[in-house]
């Protein structure tokens, strides 16, 4: 049987393209912003590097500025479908293309950015990618794409590193109101058949300081003496220290210092949020 339609390996799907760039040519919101379309698209591609269809120029940069400015009779499919070949371009051109849509110099308001984040982030949650933030500039985030393929924490968005039963009452109900809300979670009691007969030592270091959007620590006293919460904590800064990325997302239950993570950083106490409503900011950080 023919493979012609078959998703490649670690690729954002033709599905997910079109189900991302459709709403960008229809909708309201322009994908170019504040830009004009030819400022907008040498941002991402080498327009001077690529041929014209029209043989009065040289290069498609002077094709695209005849027909999108000049004479405009492309329409935003005929140049990013026809002439950019988008559905057929690298994931990190693609990437790229995003990135370049959230960027802080197009958008006008917070709504523009919270409603493409969502519309993006959304479709490529579907295929194992994300755009995420770890930068900024001028107090506005700067996006990049990330996949989570390739490990055992790549299979989750978020992983739960919590220390005894007096947390489980609390976290599992977090776990649950996440997994209701169609996010994948590691949560222990959710992986017993996957943890059987594993190295736990190593398989935990994968998940923790894998490819999982987030970790939730919750915090406490006897989190600090636990041996596997602390490796579960070791792995989890490692991810973020080497990959310079908002990762951990303390809970605190009592105010126990965890070795490795700064008083400064910002956390949520779990007496003052019920599991679902500590839910909500989780789904707001994945852009959903």
């Amino acid at each position: 049987m023919s493979d012609l339609f078959a998703p490649k390996k670690n690729t954002v799907t033709e599905v997910t393209r079109r189900s991302i760039i459709d709403p960008l040519i229809v909708g309201d919101i322009q994908y170019a912003g504040r830009l004009d379309q030819i400022d907008f698209l040498k941002r991402v591609w080498d327009l001077k590097s690529m041929p014209s269809t029209d043989r009065r120029f040289k290069d498609l940069e002077g094709d695209l500025w005849q027909h999108t400015v000049n004479n405009p009779d492309y329409d935003d499919s005929e140049v990013l479908y026809g002439h950019l070949k988008i559905l057929e371009s690298s994931d990190e051109t693609f990437g790229t293309f995003l990135a370049t849509c959230l960027h802080p110099i197009l958008r006008r308001t917070d709504a523009e950015y919270a409603t493409l984040l969502n519309q993006f982030n959304t479709e490529l949650g579907k295929d194992g990618f994300a755009l995420i933030s770890d930068s900024s500039i001028s107090g506005r985030p700067i996006y990049r794409m990330i996949s989570h393929s390739g490990g055992p924490g790549s299979r989750y968005e978020v992983v739960l590193s919590f220390a005894g039963e007096q947390q489980r009452y609390y976290v599992e109900a977090v776990a649950a109101v996440l997994k209701a809300r169609g996010v994948s979670v590691f949560y222990d009691k959710y992986e017993e058949a996957t943890l059987w007969g594993k190295d736990l030592v190593e398989h935990l270091d994968a998940v923790y300081g894998g490819g999982a959007r987030y970790c939730m620590i919750f915090s406490s006293a006897e989190y600090a003496e636990k041996v596997w919460s602390t490796h579960e904590r070791r792995s989890a800064l490692e991810r973020a220290v080497n990959a310079r990325i908002e990762y951990i997302l303390p809970v605190r239950f009592d105010d126990t210092e965890l070795p490795g993570i700064r008083s400064t950083v910002g956390y949520v106490r779990a007496q003052a949020k019920t599991p679902e409503a500590l839910a909500d900011p989780i789904l707001q950080k994945l852009g959903r």
